[in-house]
């Protein structure tokens, strides 16, 4: 079946987009690897790769037609979400516009459409969101992903699965930007004092687990809504104690702090932890442990 598929993946430089771009690799999956910059993850062959940029519409359509993929696996986004509150036209470009874009070229070629969505569509009203909850995004991030959403819904578009995932976590090459648990695990080895906040709730989720479930979809043609996301809900500052229990450093350098003293620009949800039972029902969704996945990315920092 393998020998069928052709990938057509974005944001290909992200920690997610490098994970489906090893997969592929190691399955002898035929794949085109994209990103708005060149190549900078070394495992990635030159011919496998093109640069795109998701917000033109006329690149998008060449590559897509050109390559005719049978799965795009949308992991292109722009995810800080107080950049996103100062450069909303910028946010709305990348998280919304692209989608549409790449679904329109999707349904030419009839490719299998994989979105890559995120907690912060609902307003921490709850603890724990299912499938079916009401989103009500507080940020423009969440706005923009949460109209992305609403755009392929209303497309009717037979071959559309969108994937929600939380506090993504893991390893890359030349990343951006660093994770929180693998900063937590630089300072507090270090044996740095560091403050988290201990009034969010989150389910945070493996960035290998979420590039498992895609190709879990892109195996089985399950379409749908689907939460991807880790097993346990919990504070921040609760996952972050976790950490230095599991480097048998002082759990006193963890210092609680509220949200409301980091004057962040956008506004957060308290809880949006995501329950991920229809995943595991479904798409034989199984998350790797909290304390599993620090060992992951522990063995590799």
């Amino acid at each position: 079946m393998s020998k069928a598929l052709k990938i057509l993946i974005t944001g290909s430089n992200g920690q997610l987009g490098q994970k489906l771009v090893s997969h592929c690799i190691a399955h002898e999956i035929s794949f085109l690897a994209t990103a708005n910059s060149e190549n900078i993850f070394s495992l990635c062959p030159d011919e496998n790769f093109t640069v795109l940029d998701v917000t033109n519409a006329q690149q998008v359509k060449e590559i897509v037609l050109s390559f005719s993929p049978t799965h795009i696996i949308n992991s292109a986004a722009m995810t800080n979400v107080d950049a996103c509150e100062e450069e909303v036209s910028k946010c709305y470009a990348i998280n919304t516009d692209s989608v549409q874009y790449l679904l329109e070229n999707a349904i030419q070629v009839k490719a299998h459409l994989i979105q890559i969505s995120t907690d912060f569509i609902f307003d921490g009203e709850k603890r724990l969101y299912s499938e079916e909850d009401s989103a009500n995004p507080l940020g423009e991030y969440g706005k923009s992903k949460w109209e992305a959403e609403k755009l392929l819904r209303a497309s009717k578009y037979p071959l559309i699965t969108i994937l929600r995932t939380s506090v993504l976590f893991g390893l890359g090459e030349n990343l951006n930007k660093s994770n929180i648990f693998s900063w937590a695990l630089e300072q507090l080895r270090a044996e740095k004092s560091i403050n988290i906040v201990d009034d969010q709730y989150r389910t945070p989720t493996l960035v290998d687990d979420l590039a498992n479930a895609c190709f879990l979809v892109v195996n089985s043609g399950k379409t749908g809504v689907f939460n991807i996301a880790g097993e346990e809900l919990a504070s921040m500052y609760y996952f972050i104690r976790q950490v230095a229990q599991y480097l048998r450093v002082d759990e006193g350098l963890v210092q609680a702090i509220s949200t409301k003293t980091l004057n962040q620009r956008a506004p957060r949800p308290q809880s949006s932890g995501l329950d991920i039972m229809k995943a595991k029902m479904e798409l034989n969704y199984q998350p790797t442990s909290f304390i599993e996945s620090l060992r992951k990315i522990d063995t590799h920092i």
